[in-house]
């Protein structure tokens, strides 16, 4: 698990802490979308991805790979 960096001190934190211990900043780990910004995210259900790979096959690769779908763009990612 990689630690990410507070805003507040700079100090490394795990991702699963909600504040920085040394500092008491609050760490944000909503999930954000690479391409617009927007935190409007979602889980792609496994039901969906399995009907996307019956009906369209290959051509489903992008959304069958992908964990999360932006509500704002439509990017998946």
């Amino acid at each position: 698990m990689a630690l990410i960096v507070c805003p507040g001190c700079g100090n490394n934190v795990s991702p699963n802490a909600s504040a920085c211990p040394n500092c008491g900043e609050p760490i944000d780990t909503s999930i954000k979308c690479p391409k617009c910004g927007s935190k409007n995210a979602k889980v792609i259900s496994g039901a969906s991805k399995a009907v996307s790979l019956a009906v369209f096959g290959i051509f489903a690769a992008n959304k069958v790979m992908s964990k999360y779908v932006c509500n704002d763009c439509g990017h998946k990612f």
